[in-house]
């Protein structure tokens, strides 16, 4: 895509026209591998959790011209256990998808479907796995359209909210505790942070 400095592959879509099977460009719609730099400030600003997920990531964005329509983010997820309970030997996780406001005429569902294809050229993955949040009114639609397949819900986590209800991870005061030397109930304390129990997520998966 034009303007994509940090571009490493480029993947043009496609749709069929009106006038038969033969493929026309769909609305200049493009995939590209993006940074890391580039990708976390997209999904700072249009993920709901405003941030960027830790570790070796490898992003992807849809570009519309000139401009990042959607960017997803795939890499290896927090819990050690997953290839364990999904019974496989790698599991790559999407970590983060989000698209800008409004919607536009192209389905997630194909960047989706497109992308792990992609990504597999980087990393050897047996599944993907993908989490939908009812909090935040998603059930996982999109990654259904995608191929994947309904693997159950995760139980119910314990994170934290500080004095203006503002919702804070539960490594936020376990990264303060370990920092400060303290039992992570007097970094809670310190913090002015009160548990919650957030609802269990959705589980998609697919496999290779």
């Amino acid at each position: 895509a034009s303007g994509a400095g940090d571009v490493e592959v480029a993947f043009p879509l496609f749709q069929a026209g009106s006038g038969g099977s033969s493929p026309t460009p769909a609305l200049h719609f493009e995939i590209s591998k993006i940074g890391h730099r580039r990708a976390a400030s997209f999904i700072e600003k249009w993920h709901y959790s405003e941030r960027m997920p830790t570790g070796k990531n490898i992003c992807y964005a849809l570009w519309h011209g000139d401009v990042i329509y959607a960017v997803i983010v795939y890499g290896i997820g927090v819990n050690p256990y997953q290839a364990q309970f999904l019974k496989v030997n790698s599991v790559l996780e999407i970590k983060r998808l989000a698209r800008t406001e409004p919607r536009k005429d192209y389905p997630l569902s194909r960047f989706i479907a497109i992308t792990s294809r992609l990504v597999s050229k980087e990393f050897h993955w047996d599944c993907i796995v993908a989490f939908a949040d009812p909090e935040h009114g998603h059930k996982g639609t999109v990654y259904k359209a995608s191929g994947f397949e309904f693997k159950g819900v995760t139980n119910a986590e314990w994170h934290t909210v500080d004095a203006e209800g503002i919702k804070r991870h539960r490594r936020y005061a376990f990264r303060h505790a370990r920092r400060e030397g303290i039992h992570i109930s007097e970094s809670r304390t310190r913090l002015g942070l009160s548990r919650i129990q957030t609802a269990a997520k959705y589980r998609w998966v697919k496999y290779a």
